[in-house]
């Protein structure tokens, strides 16, 4: 007689909850698609907020467990502190782990999984004391040379996104590593995406003021310095000059407190080129597809990316791109077939490539219909989960018929 079948546990360890952006998606994706008779994932999380009911909205568990007040600052801020402060910030570290091994040893899962640097770092040790494997998925660039180091040593299992951002910065380390490293593609909920195509959108429409005869552009993301917003503001003022039936929408916030500073330069960036008309800030929005939706064409003047949702969600809804070729973008983004790509802080390239396809209604058209066909053979969230699941498999050493 078989004997009762038990789930392959996986914490996902995640601090940065505070909105909901292609990581917080993904990790919902994970929840949503997974199957639950054969893994259970629980979401370790630092505070309770809206991410977390989306996470349980879709039968998944999470445990919140305050980090000391030094870890709740922004990565940023953290890399920037003195001697003195960075030793409190160890000190801080410490007592946390102490707290996530007594977590780990009550839950004992099969797996912990991180997304990012800051969270391999913060429960690693932890890990490691309490004998677990680390799973480490890269969803962007890696940036700090010391920091990452530590995080090929400590994970059993690494994944890129694609080939480009594994092969970018530290080819030695992907040599050496290469047993515990694998490609895990990106994807969307493709539904999800397509359902925008068809919603009734007339108040949206009136909401957003869009008018006949006007090419209208949206960057969809967080406002920060290393999405390159102000690039793609100073390229935009150089399109007005050629063209004035044109509109900017930005669909998103700048997250927290620490990029304060960099919204208001943006805002002074608008003023002094006479731009206020022509953009218009929505804020971070739910219905974010439906706006895409409506859009002729999105932009992303990144300086980091990994595999950006924003630009598979557009290509999905049949919208061009101009993107810069950061990460994983050159891969996605089929130059002159799709879109246009150019290099980072290049706001003249990127106003040229813009201007091609403002004025040219028929590539627009052309560029939109062949990303959608690209976008809905190889662009869905259900074979990247299915793809986890067997990844899980292999680092968990079990099998779904486990006795």
């Amino acid at each position: 007689m078989n004997s009762k079948r038990t789930p392959i546990k996986i914490l996902i360890f995640e601090p940065y909850t505070f909105k909901i952006y292609g990581n917080t998606r993904y990790l919902i994706s994970i929840f949503k698609f997974i199957n639950k008779s054969c893994f259970e994932p629980i979401l370790i999380a630092p505070s309770e907020n809206e991410f977390l009911d989306f996470v349980r909205n879709f039968g998944g568990s999470c445990i919140v467990i305050p980090p000391p007040d030094r870890l709740k600052r922004h990565g940023g801020k953290v890399l920037k502190d003195n001697i003195f402060g960075r030793l409190l910030t160890v000190l801080a570290i410490v007592r946390y782990t102490r707290t996530l091994i007594r977590m780990i040893n009550k839950e004992a899962p099969d797996i912990i999984q991180c997304h990012s640097i800051r969270a391999l770092l913060t429960i690693g040790i932890a890990a490691k004391a309490a004998r677990k494997p680390m799973l480490w998925y890269i969803k962007g660039d890696l940036e700090n040379r010391i920091l990452d180091r530590i995080g090929f040593f400590l994970s059993d299992m690494i994944l890129f996104q694609c080939e480009t951002t594994r092969s970018r910065k530290y080819p030695n380390l992907v040599k050496l590593f290469f047993k515990k490293i694998q490609i895990l593609s990106n994807g969307i909920d493709l539904d999800e995406v397509i359902t925008a195509r068809t919603r009734e959108k007339t108040n949206l429409k009136r909401e957003l003021g869009l008018k006949e005869n006007t090419v209208n552009i949206i960057m969809l993301g967080n406002l920060s310095p290393l999405k390159g917003v102000h690039y793609l503001l100073e390229a935009f003022s150089k399109i007005r000059r050629d063209v004035s039936s044109v509109m900017l929408y930005m669909v998103g916030d700048h997250g927290v407190e620490e990029y304060n500073d960099y919204r208001n330069e943006l805002d002074l960036i608008i003023e002094s080129n006479n731009l206020k008309d022509q953009i218009a800030f929505v804020g971070y929005r739910y219905d974010a597809h439906d706006i895409l939706s409506l859009m002729d064409l999105l932009v992303l003047p990144s300086l980091s990316e990994g595999v950006p949702k924003s630009i598979m969600e557009a290509m999905a809804l049949g919208k061009p791109v101009v993107a810069t070729r950061v990460g994983g973008v050159s891969e996605i983004v089929k130059e002159g077939e799709t879109g246009f790509l150019v290099n980072p802080r290049d706001s003249e390239g990127l106003a040229k490539a813009m201007l091609t396809l403002v004025k040219d209604k028929k590539m627009r058209a052309q560029f939109g219909e062949r990303a959608r066909e690209i976008a809905l053979k190889t662009f869905s969230i259900r074979d990247n989960i299915a793809g986890l699941e067997k990844i899980y498999l292999d680092l968990a050493g079990k099998s779904i018929e486990r006795n």
